[in-house]
């Protein structure tokens, strides 16, 4: 068996089990560059190939291609987790990475949008072609937390003003589990104007909120680039006001106010307290 036809059998694996697209795309991505590595290496790709001494050249590979620390640690943990599922299947007598030690990831705090970054990417905001839309959306990740691919989901119908409440659909959330976080005046009001104002959907049956110039959904390209566009026009670093910056600044300043990390893991729609840690960054003048 080489390693294409084992990821295809992972994959029907994961999708019976109901896993996002970005999970089973995450794993296709892992093992394909274990793939090229080999064949780079002059290895078939056959699974009996894969070995302790393989696996070790493959993390130096990574490593002097400049791969970050957190991007050779997610790659490896998603071939550890594919041979780990192999062998209890039974579908390789061995795992090569039973004892296989992955290095340690620096403890460096990712980035979140800080105060002065937000307004400054709300103003900056009105001057783009989009102007409602996109104070929307920075207003609606900032106040909620939602995920990218969540926001990019989330239909007319899942934003309750009149209760201040937004629903996240458990079909658009990665643990599959249905959830509803508040939403403020601000955001709301935003939501409406652009809404009555901008929002001009190409088809009738088009049902999500936020659209893109062509009145279809906007994609996650289309969000990352108006990111990119709005860090560039303040000077930001665009680390810091990717999507997922947004979500952490939404955990910190949840903290901060006074919710407990139990209902803040219930908002961020986390399956454990440990991966809502992860997001909890306290500024020096919080400390």
């Amino acid at each position: 068996m080489n390693l294409s036809e084992l990821h295809q059998i992972h994959r029907r694996h994961l999708l019976s089990l109901r896993r996002s697209e970005g999970t089973v795309e995450y794993y296709r991505q892992t093992i394909t560059s274990l793939e090229r590595y080999m064949a780079s290496e002059g290895f078939a790709p056959d699974l009996t190939a894969v070995d302790k001494p393989l696996l070790q050249g493959f993390v130096l590979h990574l490593r002097q291609r400049g791969l970050a620390p957190g991007g050779e640690h997610a790659t490896m943990r998603g071939i550890r987790a594919t041979l780990r599922w192999a062998f209890e299947e039974e579908l390789i007598p061995n795992n090569p990475m039973a004892r296989f030690k992955l290095a340690p990831v620096p403890q460096v705090m990712p980035p979140a949008v800080s105060g002065m970054e937000a307004k400054a990417a709300l103003k900056a905001a009105k001057e783009t072609s989009h102007p409602l839309r996109d104070q929307a959306i920075l207003l609606t990740l900032l106040d909620t937390g939602v995920r990218m691919s969540e926001l990019l989901q989330l239909q007319t119908a899942d934003i309750d003003l009149a209760r201040g409440m937004v629903r996240v659909r458990a079909e658009t959330s990665k643990r599959k589990k249905e959830r509803r976080v508040p939403i403020g005046i601000k955001a709301g009001k935003a939501i409406t104007t652009y809404e009555r104002r901008e929002r001009k959907p190409a088809r009738p049956h088009i049902q999500e909120m936020f659209l893109n110039r062509s009145g279809l959904t906007m994609s996650k390209s289309g969000l990352h680039n108006l990111m990119l566009r709005l860090a560039q026009s303040v000077d930001i670093p665009p680390a810091h006001l990717s999507p997922h910056a947004w979500r952490r600044a939404f955990a910190t300043m949840a903290l901060t106010n006074g919710v407990d990390v139990f209902t803040l893991r219930e908002m961020m729609g986390h399956a454990s307290l440990e991966q809502t840690r992860v997001y909890l960054r306290l500024s020096e003048d919080d400390l």
